[in-house]
């Protein structure tokens, strides 16, 4: 008898520890779940939170963009207007670039393209001295030179403005040798009218002002 309890302890106890154990496991296990879903309550809130900043960040980066295009839109605007405006003034002065080419060069093709920069009463103004030029086998060269300060242009209507410009031009004429035949200098002021054809602009009148010559300083 006493041998058989000894026997059924011995079976017993192992299977009282397992399941003590297994009850044990089970209770650690709950524990953890518990604990879980509590961390997960807490947690929740902020991760709420941290959407709602993510979602208020994405909304003002997307109001700060569109206040930043707005205002290079604007800024874009207003360089292409400004250039609009001084778009004559710019006209003009590579008008007088062509002409200084021409004096330079009087016999060339730039004589008869002219007519494409100037209207004939305006050219009638601007080409004596290219065909003084032509007609004396002389060029401009050496010390040639022209310097034009215009004012900005003022518009009188959708197809015409004023340019008013203070100029001096150095005339170093030369004949085929390149030898000075004569050397002036010429300070004068006027007005000129520009007349829009298309998206080009031209010269359509020119009104003279004070016309001052002096002759080229020694060593010029």
């Amino acid at each position: 008898m006493r041998r058989f309890r000894r026997r059924l302890l011995a079976v017993l106890f192992p299977l009282a520890l397992l399941i003590v154990l297994a009850v044990a496991a089970v209770m650690w296990l709950d524990q953890q779940s518990a604990r879980a879903r509590l961390a997960e309550a807490e947690l929740q809130p902020a991760l709420d939170r941290a959407e709602a900043a993510q979602a208020r960040a994405a909304r003002a980066e997307a109001s700060l963009t569109a206040i930043a295009q707005d205002r290079v839109a604007a800024a874009a605007a207003t360089a292409t207007a400004v250039a609009a405006a001084n778009e004559p003034q710019r006209a003009l002065e590579r008008i007088l670039g062509r002409l200084f080419d021409v004096f330079q060069d009087p016999t060339g093709a730039g004589y008869d393209q002219l007519s494409d920069l100037f209207s004939p009463s305006a050219l009638d103004a601007v080409k004596p001295e290219a065909d003084y030029l032509r007609a004396s086998g002389l060029h401009l060269g050496g010390a040639s030179t022209f310097n034009v300060d215009a004012s900005p242009p003022e518009l009188t209507d959708q197809q015409h403005a004023q340019v008013h410009t203070t100029e001096r031009w150095l005339y170093d004429e030369r004949n085929d040798d390149d030898q000075r035949q004569r050397c002036f200098i010429e300070d004068s002021d006027q007005t000129y009218v520009l007349a829009q054809n298309g998206q080009n602009w031209t010269v359509d009148q020119v009104q003279l002002g004070a016309t001052h010559r002096t002759d080229c300083p020694p060593g010029t």
